[in-house]
């Protein structure tokens, strides 16, 4: 048997140590409850300290532990609810975010090549040369670029659940 702490005008109910505020019945005058293992007792406002043994569990202390469990398993099941509700939108922003990456990152290699990790200077240079040189392969380079992360973002953002959306590979051609 757990050890159980019951203070009816705080709606309090502890099993185990863990501590609930619910609303639940109890005896009127009922100050608290108190059980641990085989015994404990209980305090009233009107009258002296009762003393209870394992045969009054059932009756005296049973009701309580199962309405901390009713609640515990209530909400319980509304934070799977609510992490169910919130993991399509936050494996959306992650892919959206791994895209946005993926694309800044596409287009600083495409600007600096052969550099293994450029600067953001380098890619301010390279894309000034880029532009210099060949301001129609710069438009064409950032034009597909965007296109593909578009084409993901799309993809992401038709995605129906949390595995279809990890599916979505974050590639460009560089």
């Amino acid at each position: 048997m757990s050890a159980v702490t019951v203070v009816p005008a705080d709606r309090l109910i502890i099993v185990d140590g863990e501590a609930l505020l619910l609303e639940f019945s109890a005896p009127e005058g009922l100050h608290a409850l108190q059980w641990k293992g085989e015994s404990g007792h209980t305090e009233w406002t009107d009258g002296p300290n009762r003393l209870l043994t394992a045969a009054d569990y059932g009756e005296q202390v049973a009701p309580f532990v199962t309405a901390w469990q009713a609640e515990k398993a209530r909400r319980e099941e509304d934070a799977a609810r609510e992490a169910a509700a919130r993991a399509l939108p936050d494996a959306r922003a992650a892919k959206t975010a791994e895209i946005q990456s993926g694309y800044d990152a596409a287009l600083a290699a495409s600007l600096t090549m052969p550099v293994d990790s450029p600067t953001a200077q380098d890619v301010s240079i390279g894309a000034a040369l880029f532009a210099v040189d060949d301001a129609e392969g710069l438009a064409f380079v950032r034009e597909t670029h965007a296109a593909r992360r578009d084409e993901l973002l799309a993809a992401v953002a038709a995605a129906e659940s949390v595995e279809a959306v990890q599916a979505v590979e974050v590639s460009y051609a560089v």
